[in-house]
This record gives C-alpha cells, sequence and structure tokens, in this order.
C-alpha cells in the first residue's frame, strides 16, 4: 500500500516535468533586422563629419506552454545580444571603412550619439571595447509577443581620407561595406530566472548595408577688385584680384561671369558713379592680363574651366578701364557675380 501512495504521488509531479518539457519545446524564439545606413549625400569639401542612423527591429514570441489557451509563459526573460564584425572592406572596427574602387572612407557605427570609442557597436566580448548591443526583454503572463527597436549611429569622418574622395566624374559614387553572414549576428537565450549573458542560445544572421552617397561639389567665393584713384583715364588702368573655387576632386567645373549690375552685358560692362547714376566707366574683365572677356559664353566671351581635386584653387581676375575722356570725378562701382557649374 505504501508503495502504491508512493506511485501516486509521484505521478502529478511526473505529468508536470513532462509538461514544462513540451512548453520548452514550443520554441520560444526571436527575429532581428537591420535597415541599411546610408550617409546622403557627402560632400567632400564639406569639411564636417556625417552622421546619420540605422535602427535594428527585434521580435521575440513566448509560445507558453499548456493545452488550452491562454498558454503561460514558463521562460519570461530573454536577453538578445546583436553583433557587429568589421564589414567588408574594413580590417578592423577602429576604423571601419566604405570602398569604392581603390578609395576607402573611414566610419563606424555607434550605440549613442557620443560617438566615443567606447560605444563603437562591435564584436562578442561583453567585457571589451568595441561592445554588442544588448537587449532585455520581459514578458508576463500569456504567451505573445514583444518587440523592441534601437537607434544605431553612424560617423564618416571628415579626414583626408574624405578631401581626396573622388566622385563618379559626372555625378556621384557610392562607397560602400556590407555586413552579411559572420559579420553581423543576433543570439538570444531564454531563461525562467535572472538575465543570461551574451554567448548563449541560437544565433542567426543580420544582414545590412553601409554605404555614403559621395558627391561633386563645389564652393566659390571672390573678392572685391579695387582700381587705383586717378583723376583722369588718359592712360589704361588696371587691378587685379581673385576667385576661390574648391571643387569635388575629379569634378570639372567653368566660372561664369555675369553683365554686372549697371549694363547686365557681358561685352560692355561699366561702374557707375555712385553720386550720379547717369556718370558711367567702362571697364572689362578677364582671366589673362588683357585678354577676352572673361563673361558666360555668349559675344565671344570665355568661361574658365578646370577639375577640382578637393582643395580650395585661387583663378586670378584681371581688371582694365582702358582709355575714355569726359569721365566725371566720383566713386564708381558695378556687382558682378561669379557662378560655378559643375
Amino acid at each position: 500500500m505504501r508503495a502504491g501512495l508512493t506511485m501516486r504521488r509521484l505521478a502529478p509531479l511526473l505529468g508536470l516535468a513532462a509538461m514544462l518539457a513540451a512548453g520548452h519545446a514550443r520554441a520560444d524564439s526571436c527575429t532581428a533586422s537591420m535597415t541599411d545606413v546610408l550617409f546622403t549625400p557627402v560632400s567632400p569639401i564639406g569639411g564636417a563629419n556625417v552622421t546619420t542612423t540605422g535602427t535594428a527591429t527585434v521580435s521575440c514570441t513566448w509560445t507558453g506552454i499548456g493545452v488550452i489557451a491562454p498558454f503561460l509563459v514558463l521562460f519570461p526573460n530573454v536577453t538578445v545580444c546583436l553583433f557587429l564584425g568589421n564589414g567588408t572592406n574594413s580590417a578592423s572596427t577602429t576604423p571601419r571603412q566604405l570602398k569604392y574602387g581603390t578609395q576607402t572612407l573611414n566610419y563606424n557605427l555607434y550605440t549613442d550619439a557620443s560617438y566615443a570609442a567606447p560605444k563603437i557597436w562591435g564584436a562578442p566580448v561583453v567585457a571589451a571595447t568595441p561592445t554588442p548591443i544588448i537587449l532585455t526583454m520581459t514578458k508576463g503572463g500569456t504567451a505573445g509577443t514583444l518587440v523592441q527597436t534601437v537607434t544605431v549611429y553612424g560617423q564618416l569622418t571628415a579626414d583626408a581620407a574624405l578631401s581626396a574622395a573622388k566622385t563618379a566624374g559626372t555625378g556621384s559614387a557610392m562607397y560602400t561595406s556590407d555586413f552579411g553572414a559572420g559579420s553581423a549576428a543576433m543570439q538570444y537565450s531564454f531563461v525562467l530566472g535572472g538575465l543570461p549573458a551574451c554567448l548563449a542560445g541560437p544565433v542567426s544572421a543580420l544582414p545590412f548595408q553601409v554605404r555614403a552617397e559621395v558627391i561633386n561639389d563645389c564652393t566659390i567665393s571672390a573678392g572685391a577688385l579695387a582700381f587705383p584713384n586717378g583723376s583722369l583715364i588718359s592712360n589704361p588702368v588696371r587691378a587685379t584680384s581673385s576667385i576661390a573655387v574648391a571643387c569635388s576632386p575629379n569634378a570639372a567645373y567653368q566660372i561664369s561671369l555675369n553683365g554686372g549690375s549697371v549694363t547686365g552685358v557681358v561685352t560692355g560692362r561699366k561702374m557707375q558713379n555712385l553720386a550720379s547714376a547717369s556718370n558711367k566707366v567702362s571697364y572689362q574683365l578677364s582671366n589673362t592680363l588683357d585678354g577676352t572677356i572673361w563673361g558666360d559664353g555668349s559675344g565671344g566671351t570665355v568661361m574658365v574651366t578646370g577639375t577640382g581635386d578637393g582643395s580650395t584653387q585661387s583663378v586670378t581676375v584681371y581688371g582694365l578701364v582702358p582709355l575714355q575722356s569726359a569721365v566725371p570725378p566720383g566713386a564708381y562701382k558695378d556687382t558682378v557675380t561669379a557662378v560655378v557649374a559643375f
């Protein structure tokens, strides 16, 4: 009778153990995805770091245990670890690199917007730098799904590599790095109590791409051209100034000058007396001493052309006031606009 009583007491416990095992077999699981990280548009002559963001999304599902809904959650806690390696075109994580042809750009991905070295998203060694992204979720009560997102912060470094970055010649160039199987991964573990460390549980790939679209870009600035004072224009009067232009490496450009604010005619520019609008002085601009008029290509005028190299290039503007008579004294002025096309 005692043996029979013992067996009757064990039977419910064995049934519970079988139920627990069956519940674990229901395979609570997690999935993860990562958006591409895109730096665009990027100017090689911008002179500042370029930042962007991407988003990782983690979805974990608890199937629960039992034979009649709602199913109860057996392992309510889950730790999800997102690991990141070097990516293609990178020899290390400090820095990671994007590549276009033979050229590379330096960048990195971070877990917050401080862009500090300890916050680089990295490898599966929790105590080291860079570190993985670690998420925790707890699902109490019955079966269901929880979704959590995390922002990833990208920064492209404004260094010599970016300043020398070439475009496709007539437009933009895409610098890339891929994170596929073995380079980006998710690992997760469900537990009954507490939260497990990384490096436990199933592993799956987390593929995405990092891209930087480097564009043709130019900036231009011009200094004032001041002719010397004179009482009579009995001889030609000359002066020089300069235009500073900076364009992306490999970018062809041309600089045009308009006809000014007085006549608007490139072949007939005039300065106007500030005290008497009816008094004007003719003058010419060229890119060589007493050369062909520098204009917009109309009326036989020329434009200055060049190819950018990422640095600031200086172009000399030669001004000429030809001999002319009956010019009343006063201060004369005109405003000419320089335009760079690329």
